[in-house]
């Protein structure tokens, strides 16, 4: 019985759940990921496929998940179901770099 559970518990931990994934100035889309990704792994994936399309300028950024109005950091080695992340979820990405205002 025990491995029957530890078999089930892979394939839920290797499933494929869909979520949003949204850039700082508020374009997104959805990804396909497994809920033993880490962190790191979606953010390189969705920042390489908005700055293909031209909707995100390249650099350092990590994941943001928004959860009940806020929104938790991510760190970069966080695997993303063990961190909470479910189907429909809408995580956003976040520059890491230091923000200019433009005032001088």
């Amino acid at each position: 019985m025990a491995n029957a559970t530890a078999e089930a518990t892979d394939r839920e931990v290797g499933s494929c759940i869909g979520v949003t994934v949204r850039t700082p100035a508020g374009a997104s889309s959805a990804f396909a990921i497994r809920r033993n990704d880490t962190a790191q792994e979606l953010t390189d994936r969705s920042v390489g496929f908005f700055v293909s399309r031209e909707l995100l300028e390249p650099g350092p950024f990590r994941l943001g998940l928004v959860r009940d109005g806020d929104i938790v950091d991510l760190d970069p080695q966080d695997r993303l179901g063990r961190k909470g992340v479910v189907e429909g979820d809408v995580l956003h990405l976040i520059t890491c770099e230091d923000q200019v205002d433009g005032s001088v």
